[in-house]
């Protein structure tokens, strides 16, 4: 029997502009990275020796989804065709045959008026909408949250009616029992996140999601839970330590990890997750460089405005496990 093709084994494009739907990339990015599936988008090209428009169609040609997100902005234009890079991405998609999924921003939600294109280029952007609602079923955005659920969901939804199996591996191998692939998934979780295996567990108190997971894993905070976990079996305890000691769930999922008892053994399916959470801190310097030290200057220095110059952009990888089902419980 041949096994599923988890999610993590799918190349999903990602295509837009960039200045203006930067914080939407981040959080789709993040949304299916952290529940499987690798990301091809420019933010993980690297630099070459090519125009970037021919590095984006080559890392097209090995994708299997393309998934495409419109703003106000038409967006960077290529002098030959006279077509944003947007544009042509999803014509080189729809000559490559895959499945491509659309979502335009919903017209009544406000943007800032600096990345809303005017002229000719409205104009375009205007004709390529309706180039793409005539080819394609469309669903609108507003918020970035709003756009990861409804990419994930359409995903998951559509993909298996394009001939994709998703699910998890079947016939593991040895290395592949839960304390291998849990200390498999610590080391590399990069390569691991996505997999789905069966613990028996003793549940302990359940907390509400931190921001920070709630970033990482791109779940809404507030609508999140984590509870405590202790494997039943010693090695599985031995092989993840402390590294690994809550369960996560969110929305309705969230409900039924909150119902489990605790202090009783349940059997529950686990999926591994991962993400990364990012902080950004201001650095601080002032308005103006400072001038001699002087009965002039030490007026002119107390004047001064102390203004954040730069920003310094931290990001530290978070590693968990998502409750997928309570198989049974033995009260």
């Amino acid at each position: 029997m041949s096994a599923e093709k988890p999610l993590s084994n799918i190349n999903f494009f990602v295509c837009s502009t960039y200045v203006d739907l930067v914080a939407y990339r981040d959080t789709v990015i993040k949304n299916v990275q952290s529940h499987a599936g690798v990301i091809n988008a420019q933010e993980f090209f690297g630099a070459r020796d090519q125009k970037p428009l021919a590095t984006c169609l080559e890392e097209l040609e090995r994708s299997d989804v393309f998934v495409m997100f419109l703003g106000p902005r038409y967006g960077s234009i290529d002098p030959d065709t006279g077509k944003s890079f947007v544009e042509c991405e999803y014509e080189r998609a729809k000559i490559k045959g895959i499945p491509r999924f659309a979502y335009l921003i919903d017209d009544s939600h406000p943007f800032p008026i600096q990345y809303v294109s005017t002229g000719e280029e409205a104009e375009k952007l205007r004709a390529f909408k309706k180039l793409v609602q005539a080819e394609l079923t469309v669903d609108h955005f507003t918020t970035p949250d709003d756009l990861a659920k409804k990419v994930y969901n359409d995903l998951t939804r559509e993909l298996p009616k394009k001939g994709f199996k998703l699910g998890k591996e079947e016939d593991f191998t040895d290395e592949s029992t839960p304390s291998a692939l849990l200390t498999q998934f610590l080391a590399l979780p990069k390569l691991f996140y996505g997999r789905t295996t069966t613990l028996t567990v003793k549940l302990g108190s359940y907390h509400r999601a931190s921001e920070e997971a709630c970033d990482a894993f791109s779940y809404r905070y507030g609508a999140t839970i984590t509870r405590r976990f202790k494997p039943v079996n010693e090695i599985v305890r031995d092989a993840i330590g402390g590294a690994l000691s809550k369960i996560y769930a969110s929305e309705d999922r969230a409900l039924a990890l909150m119902n489990l008892p605790g202090d009783v053994e349940v059997r529950v399916v686990l999926k591994t997750i991962q993400g990364e959470h990012t902080t950004r801190s201001p650095i601080y310097g002032y308005e103006h460089e400072p001038g001699l030290l002087n009965s002039i200057s030490a007026t002119y220095i107390s004047d001064r405005k102390r203004v954040v110059v730069d920003y310094e952009t931290t990001s530290t990888l978070i590693c968990g496990l998502e409750l997928v089902e309570a198989i049974n419980v033995d009260d």
